[in-house]
């Protein structure tokens, strides 16, 4: 049954390939039903066996899996009508988090993104804010939380139990209370489908696509390890294919604009803890492409994760794997081992137009610099972590073993014939990838200006920064966007 299904998705047949999907998302739906038939049980009284070999890495625990409402800084300001500098420096000083608390709940509920909570936390946030919300003598000060609590008994033990009984409710199929806790029951090796089904989101028939689209964000809230699970075997192992994994999650990160908290949750914990694994690891050659192809998916998914901090990052010790410092290779304080290479090596192929590590070197610094820029769109008081770390501008090249000029007001003089400083670039592909990092280490600047402080009296700091802007602004002085950049960073 299990193989005929799985022909199914490589026919042509709009229809075949329909009614595959609908099967899928019927197997889903009634994971928890299967267990409650009746069956014939072997000595051993199990009728499947579910068991997998555990992954070889463990996942981290950074955020929340539960959706958190994070008040958006621009209508704050807006609303109290105080500058963006005096906010900070109050912010300093714990003003913010008291300002924080008084908190309108029913403008909290209407902002909660009930289409991509888990049916579970959506119940239990019901429970409790039902009554809040619409009675008419609800505090302001109470606001509705991401952790489930116990309903609140004011002599009603009806409510108590009515409460107790929707929270036991069945979260998939929505049906009759039980006390008793049902198992998910998926066959492993139909499991392996998740990754078919994720082309199927790009299908030119709208059908098709929208009930994979349906299957799958179900799966996102609900169930996240279900779906992620074959992805991740991909990782690492005997059948290992890290191309096939990362193309799998790039495509289920487009399926949605906001995507389920327990799904980024779930994807963002495990790739730092592969990325953990990578780094402790010595022997792994090509644990810096790895690196190049898991970061930018954390990347991407980092502003999404609920409850994120810095803070968390450095709790977990994955600070050197994401922090930016500007520089191109890693320094003699980074981790020993391929994945945090000093230079770049030589390549004896002389059919290879980029050296890959260079690729994979510049994959990580972009990465890095856009993680960091959306961290700090989220929260401004980050930039305290990556002042410190910043050094100077290193751009791609096919010779790193120059060192670099130093600039001076010469350099910035019009004239006639200017000198080229990019005869290193031996060709177009490096030009490309030092046009990436620049333009990620402009907007990751520009950024952080906005963040700091304007009493800023380290001039250190901020020269190292002004410089790496006018290094770009010399290297790719001929790019019109690179220049308007460079001037409203400036």
């Amino acid at each position: 049954m299990f193989q005929n299904l799985i022909r199914h998705f490589e026919r042509s047949d709009d229809t075949t390939r329909l009614e595959a999907v609908r099967k899928i998302g019927i197997l889903i739906n009634w994971r928890f039903q299967i267990i409650t038939q009746n069956f014939v049980s072997d000595r051993s009284h199990r009728p499947f066996k579910l068991a997998r070999p555990p992954l070889p890495f463990l996942a981290m625990d950074i955020g929340s899996s539960l959706f958190i409402h994070v008040e958006d800084p621009n209508e704050t300001r807006d609303k109290d009508d105080v500058p963006l500098e005096l906010r900070q420096r109050l912010a300093e000083l714990g003003w913010a988090e008291e300002n924080a608390a008084v908190i309108d709940p029913r403008q909290e509920w209407i902002k909660t993104p009930m289409s991509i909570l888990p049916a579970n936390q959506l119940d239990r946030l019901e429970v409790i804010n039902n009554d809040m919300l619409f009675a008419p003598s609800s505090s302001p000060n109470s606001s509705p939380q991401p952790s489930p609590r116990k309903p609140r008994l004011n002599g009603d033990r009806s409510q108590a139990e009515e409460a107790a009984a929707l929270l036991r409710r069945n979260s998939s199929s929505g049906g009759p209370v039980s006390g008793v806790r049902r198992r998910a029951v998926f066959v492993p090796a139909l499991s392996s489908i998740f990754s078919r089904l994720a082309t199927l989101l790009f299908d030119p028939n709208y059908a098709i696509a929208s009930a994979a689209r349906t299957t799958i964000l179900d799966l996102m809230r609900n169930d996240p390890g279900l779906l992620t699970r074959p992805i991740l075997d991909n990782l690492s192992g005997d059948t290992k294919d890290v191309n096939q994994a990362i193309s799998t999650l790039t495509a289920l990160l487009h399926i949605h604009r906001s995507l389920p908290p327990p799904f980024t949750h779930n994807v963002f914990n495990n790739l730092a803890g592969f990325l953990k694994l990578l780094s402790k690891n010595v022997e792994t050659p090509d644990s810096l492409r790895d690196f190049s192809l898991v970061l930018p998916l954390m990347s991407s998914v980092a502003t999404q994760v609920s409850g994120m901090s810095i803070k968390e990052i450095r709790r977990s010790k994955i600070e050197h794997l994401v922090i930016p410092t500007g520089t191109l290779w890693f320094t003699p304080s980074a981790p020993k081992g391929p994945m945090f290479p000093r230079h770049l090596k030589s390549s004896n192929n002389p059919f290879e137009s980029v050296p890959p590590d260079l690729v994979s070197i510049t994959m990580v610094r972009v990465s890095q610099n856009l993680f960091f820029f959306s961290m700090l769109k989220k929260n401004y008081q980050d930039v305290q972590v990556i002042r410190k770390n910043m050094t100077q501008l290193v751009l791609p090249s096919a010779d790193d073993r120059r060192p670099l000029k130093n600039l001076d007001a010469f350099d910035f003089l019009p004239r006639r014939y200017q000198p080229d400083y990019r005869s290193s670039l031996k060709n177009s592909a490096i030009e490309v990838l030092s046009l990436m990092l620049a333009r990620s280490y402009i907007l990751l600047t520009t950024q952080i200006f906005r963040s700091m402080p304007r009493h800023l009296n380290d001039r250190f700091e901020l020269a190292v920064l002004i410089e790496g802007l006018n290094r770009v602004l010399v290297v790719h002085g001929d790019d019109i966007n690179i220049v308007s950049q460079v001037i409203i960073g400036q």
